[in-house]
């Protein structure tokens, strides 16, 4: 069972809201790009929240697990207006075997006052590493992850409102079940490519980053709600895809 400290409370301002601004999801003190972790366990495991409201306001809450785990006391946070104040959990779980090869589990966090809201981070752990080969002796790549970053800032829920145009950082966290190199390429959703393949030296089951940049946006109506995407094409040693959607509102 989880054990959590209980914070006294101060008044809760009736006119105030709260939500999730964003999450996060870390291994080892590492951000886990994609909510997956691939190596040795137990594992440290983070889950952090942006909590927002509009007006000041203490916070109750509690945190529930996919195991049934639970808080056994309410717990409180004061909020400023308009800004993020993180709430975190951690959770060390895992172990090399079987149970744990390919394991989904969640955190959840529940906010019961001034108003309810709950949101649950998912994740995946493959502990004991990746396992090898596919058929035919082709060597496995994946994407262990993927991150979107805004003027160098790690925005979580993939969304910026503010001023353009601006600059965006696109990371994959690609992993090899061994030592190869893999050739990639880039597409956007503007029909952009990259003229032509690029090559990253993989290391057995390391996550090596790749990273794309794209200056975009104007203060117009075009990108007041745009959305777009950037896709990493990685031709060899296997196929594999993944995309990094977003939006845009530019003021």
């Amino acid at each position: 069972m989880l054990l959590m400290a209980m914070v006294p409370a101060t008044a809760v301002d009736a006119s105030a809201s709260v939500r999730i601004g964003g999450w996060a999801f870390s291994a080892n003190g590492q951000l886990a790009r994609d909510f997956q972790y691939s190596g040795p366990c137990p594992v440290q495991l983070k889950f952090d929240w942006g909590v927002i409201s509009t007006e000041p306001a203490s916070v109750a809450y509690t945190i529930t697990r996919n195991d049934g785990g639970h808080s056994s006391n309410v717990r409180y946070v004061n909020l400023p207006p308009g800004r993020s104040v993180p709430i975190v959990e951690e959770w060390r779980l895992g172990a090399d075997n079987p149970t744990f090869a390919d394991y989904h589990g969640w955190m959840e966090l529940h906010i019961e006052s001034p108003n309810p809201v709950t949101h649950r981070i998912s994740f995946t752990l493959h502990c004991g590493g990746m396992g090898g080969e596919m058929g035919g002796g082709a060597p496995m790549v994946r994407v262990g992850g993927s991150a979107f970053s805004v003027n160098g800032q790690l925005d979580r829920a993939h969304e910026y409102t503010g001023y353009c145009p601006v600059d965006l950082t696109f990371d994959w966290g690609v992993i090899g079940a061994v030592n190869t190199p893999a050739t990639y390429w880039f597409s956007r959703s503007d029909g952009g490519r990259a003229g032509n393949a690029s090559t990253a030296y993989l290391q057995a089951g390391r996550s090596v980053p790749i990273v794309d940049h794209w200056r975009l946006g104007a203060n117009t109506p075009r990108f007041a709600d745009f959305h777009g995407w950037v896709e990493l094409n990685i031709e060899s040693p296997t196929p594999v895809v993944n995309r990094i959607g977003f939006t845009l509102h530019c003021r």
